[in-house]
């Protein structure tokens, strides 16, 4: 996966193309991924375990889907909106090989599916963004965890000062 991962990251980085899109699409997060490996989505679905087993979540911003895939594993129903589309090549394996039926992705901005269906629990993983992902997510959802600022706001000194910093920009 850090291959392809990298792959795309290098293949990204500056493209003229990726950016006028991600400025179309009124996409203002970071192309940085803060899951992108079984052992943290695992970790963050069994800390989130008593909240949403049983329940619809919708996920916002759910980058290369890893963590939708674990959420799927207690959570009745999983949406997982994705606004930017570059990750799409990352994750297409591995939906062929994993993806259960209750879970779903759906490229485009959150705006786009307001309406379309709620959810029990909105959620977001991000250090960028941070206020336009939960302002969204609340439109889904009146239950939003914003799941990096609480696990900082847990124990600030476990996190980098890049990551406190950059949540505190957006």
């Amino acid at each position: 996966m850090k291959e392809l991962l990298d792959k795309v990251y290098e293949a990204m980085d500056g493209n003229a193309y990726a950016n006028a899109y991600s400025f179309s699409h009124g996409i203002e997060s970071a192309a940085v991924l803060t899951i992108y490996d079984d052992d943290t989505a695992r970790a963050i679905t069994e800390r989130l375990a008593p909240r949403i087993t049983g329940k619809t979540v919708v996920e916002i911003g759910g980058g290369i889907g890893l963590l939708a895939l674990h959420l799927g594993t207690v959570a009745r129903r999983v949406w997982c909106i994705e606004a930017n589309s570059m990750w799409s090549w990352t994750f297409a394996g591995t939906l062929l090989k994993q993806k259960p039926k209750n879970v779903s992705f759906l490229f485009g901005s959150a705006e786009e599916f307001y309406g379309v269906f709620s959810a029990d629990v909105a959620l977001f993983c991000t250090h960028s963004d941070t206020m336009g992902m939960s302002a969204i997510a609340r439109k889904f959802s009146p239950v939003v965890i914003d799941v990096y600022g609480e696990m900082i706001a847990e124990n600030p000194s476990a996190y980098d000062a890049t990551a406190r910093r950059l949540r505190a920009l957006w």
